[in-house]
């Protein structure tokens, strides 16, 4: 089996769901190749990242949403599951009860992960390398990446509160920040993928954290075929992103998205997103 193939299978290798025979050739596969082998080691990072995460109990709002699913014409006359994983193995027809359990378990967030690997097409194939390279470096030195992104991409050194007279809304960070944090800049950067505002924040103990916020409803050209999985962080649905020693997280926050790199564990994200629905900021566009 070549990387390819091996890649395509990892998610179902990882949950066990392979055949004797295919499982033993993706075994033996990952046994000679250090590529295949660290995108399996990534699926076992955010397994047990995830391990810690608590079970949010329903709301009232999610109880909603899931008459309504109930109540769609297509659920009663034609309800397709298709599988979460990204090899399309099988797609199958399930009754209406199967179709409530499965929207109850994704809305709490319980025992159902999704891994999956992310490929882009088109003109976001080169952004997606160049990104990527910024994200290697960021584990590495943060201010040098920093650097490289700049060069690359058109942007703008602002002050936050002054935000909404380039991007049409006040971001996060004009909040202020958690009390362990300091901002360091924030940038206006246009990039392919959409124009969004970027704060360099420095923790107490001189790292640093990237946050990006931004309109586009998807960072998929961002992270490539790098290891994810989505989980509930708090009340977000969130999708972690391994890269090496260090993860990075995004989510909805309100009507925008929220980006962080360099993030060094789940319970950083869920602080974050803790402090950021208490600021309860309102949307301006």
């Amino acid at each position: 089996m070549n990387c390819s193939e091996v890649q395509e299978l990892l998610s179902a290798y990882y949950d066990g769901e392979l055949a004797d025979d295919q499982r033993d050739r993706v075994s033996a596969h990952i046994g000679t190749c250090t590529k295949c082998a660290g995108e399996l080691t990534g699926f076992e990072k955010l397994s047990r990242m995830a391990s810690v995460l608590s079970e949010p109990v329903p709301t009232q709002q999610i109880w909603s949403q899931i008459n309504q699913k109930l109540d769609e014409q297509s659920i009663c006359e034609n309800p397709i599951l298709k599988p979460v994983h990204n090899d399309h193995r099988l797609s199958f027809s399930v009754p209406k009860l199967f179709v409530l359990a499965a929207t109850i378990l994704t809305a709490v967030g319980i025992s159902w992960f999704t891994y999956q690997s992310w490929f882009t097409h088109g003109n976001h194939d080169h952004f997606t390398v160049e990104f990527g390279h910024y994200l290697d470096e960021f584990v590495r030195d943060p201010d040098v990446a920093q650097q490289i992104l700049l060069e690359k991409y058109e942007n703008k050194l602002i002050d936050p509160n002054r935000a909404v007279e380039q991007v049409g809304y006040r971001p996060s960070v004009a909040n202020g920040l958690p009390a362990e944090y300091t901002l360091e800049s924030t940038h206006v950067i246009k990039m392919p993928c959409c124009t969004c505002v970027q704060s360099i924040c420095k923790r107490n103990d001189g790292s640093k954290l990237a946050i990006f916020e931004h309109d586009d409803k998807e960072t998929k050209e961002w992270f490539g075929d790098r290891p994810n999985i989505s989980v509930y962080c708090k009340d977000k649905q969130c999708c972690l992103v391994e890269l090496d020693k260090q993860i990075a997280a995004s989510w909805k926050q309100g009507s925008r998205h929220i980006t962080l790199i360099g993030v060094q564990d789940v319970a950083e994200v869920n602080e974050i997103i803790s402090w950021l629905n208490e600021k309860k900021q309102p949307v301006l566009n």
